[in-house]
């Protein structure tokens, strides 16, 4: 019989800097006795980098006198959380050796690549580590890292903590990690080490994310899809969440809306079946508000006014109203910071997280049987079979249409589009490909219009401050809503009726 290979299974913590010596205090109130190093590990690829290509870190890390060597698999991760193979044993220098791994990780690192390999980033880090006893009697090896990556001439801070599964069930991490989240506004990390490193070797900045396509199995039963599908909306999010806190680019808070959305749609979804915690959807519409008056501010001032500008025949007073305008954007920006600081994100991920790996939604008795054992595949078909048809009836006579009626109109495409967006890998055909470039176009050609009738709002609210340039803006944009229903919309929408469904 084959043995297993060793598995790592770790939750990792970004932990703001300036809160690394309070975690320390609270640590030392524990009975566990702190290790403390200063490790120092090289990382081992080919020029090309083809092992981080393959999902595969090598490094050797030096622990006072001792070398250890270690090969890591990509794994399974999500929220913090992962699960991979992880080979390690000593050496006798600062170099890979070959003969002392065993042949189950040998194979990772084909033969052809290894007289390659060449050190190509390092990270240098203090750590302190306690070994704690947890839920369950659990037991959890806690490190915090201190240091930093470098690569060259490039250097990037570390700053993290990881709980180290030794024995029992991993929902003792979400334990130990929820409640240090809450205390020191810690947020799940999925980005190893290793790929700071290798993104630090390229010169590459993070940057904003946005949604990746789904690879769902037409086999799988409805949880299992719905568990994949919530699974890629917090990824995304958590992805944007750094970036929305201490980022000015615009991009980060609209990608992290867009997976808020995204989330809402698929629950919305599943809501008769998979039914989030009271507590956990109050988190996420916390959320969700907090993003919404900045990402309205941002569209006005990015996407709006540039195209009106032109139009306007004073320079100076154009200037004069944007400053304005720019000045009441960073107020709401500073505003949204502080209030999404103030709900805790990183907890409630943890808290999401810990809900899909232990399978909550089972907890309604009337959701057991539909959601364990009906195909995802059938389910789907229906769920967007009855996403059409609420399209169709709302958008009949679209052109005499109310503008409430018109948003609930481009709501409706929306959902439809994130839905048939989540099944997209259930089906294929050039019919699914025309189908959802319609969905596209028509939800955005409903979203420029809904963006003219908040840009009115905003505006309304600070004319008296903007002078003769918000009143030729509020101006130009009530003629764009009188004549909406004239709109290239109404084509896009009449596009959309005519095709036909592709599932």
């Amino acid at each position: 019989m084959t043995a297993k290979p060793p598995v790592e299974i770790e939750l990792k913590l970004a932990l703001p800097q300036q809160q690394a010596q309070a975690f320390m205090k609270r640590m030392a109130r524990r009975r566990s006795v702190p290790v403390q190093q200063h490790l120092t590990s090289r990382y081992f690829d080919t020029p090309d980098f083809a092992l981080s290509a393959r999902g595969v870190a090598l490094r050797v890390r030096q622990v006072g006198r001792r070398w250890l060597q270690t090969l890591k698999t990509e794994g399974e991760r999500g929220g913090g959380l992962s699960q991979r193979e992880e080979y390690e044993m000593p050496v006798r220098g600062g170099e890979p050796d070959w003969k002392r791994f065993p042949p189950e990780a040998q194979a990772y690192v084909p033969d052809a690549l290894r007289p390659h390999l060449v050190p190509v980033f390092e990270t240098r880090f203090s750590r302190t580590a306690w070994l704690l006893t947890g839920r369950g009697g659990a037991q959890i090896e806690v490190a915090l890292d201190v240091g930093e990556v470098r690569a060259g001439q490039r250097r990037q801070p570390i700053c993290e903590i990881e709980l180290e599964l030794k024995a029992g069930q991993p929902d003792a991490l979400f334990v130990l990690a929820q409640g240090w989240a809450l205390q020191f506004d810690c947020v799940p990390l999925d980005v190893s080490k290793a790929e700071r490193g290798v993104r630090l070797a390229h010169g590459e900045e993070a940057g904003p994310v946005k949604s990746v396509p789904l690879t769902l199995d037409s086999a799988m039963r409805v949880e299992d899809g719905f568990a994949a599908v919530v699974q890629a909306c917090l990824a995304q999010f958590q992805a944007n969440l750094p970036g929305v806190l201490a980022s000015g680019d615009t991009e980060y808070v609209h990608q992290a809306r867009v997976a808020l959305r995204r989330l809402r749609a698929a629950l919305r979804l599943t809501r008769r079946v998979c039914v989030l915690p009271n507590e956990l959807m109050d988190g996420l519409r916390v959320l969700a508000h907090a993003l919404g008056p900045v990402r309205d501010w941002d569209v006005l001032c990015d996407e709006t006014l540039p195209a009106i500008a032109p139009h306007f025949p004073d320079e100076n007073g154009w200037q004069f109203g944007m400053a304005v305008l720019q000045a009441r954007r960073d107020k709401e920006r500073a505003a949204m910071q502080a209030a999404l600081a103030g709900a805790r994100p990183g907890a409630w991920l943890l808290a999401l997280q810990r809900w899909l790996q232990q399978r909550g939604w089972r907890a309604a008795p009337e959701a057991q049987r539909f959601v364990q054992l009906s195909p995802l595949d059938a389910w789907a078909r229906r769920a967007l079979k009855k996403g059409h048809r609420r399209i169709v009836r709302r958008a009949r006579d679209f052109e005499h249409l109310q503008a409430a009626q018109r948003h609930a109109v481009r709501i409706a495409f929306k959902r439809q589009r994130y839905a048939s967006e989540f099944f997209q890998s259930l089906f294929d055909g050039r019919r699914q490909a025309r189908y959802l470039a319609a969905l596209r176009d028509a939800q955005d050609g409903l979203g420029r219009i809904n963006d003219a009738r908040v840009a009115q709002g905003l505006l309304t609210d600070v004319q008296a401050e903007t002078g003769p340039m918000g009143d030729f803006v509020l101006g130009w944009l009530a003629a764009k809503q009188a004549d909406a229903a004239n709109d290239e919309s109404a084509q896009q929408v009449r596009d959309f009726m005519e095709l036909k469904p592709f599932w």
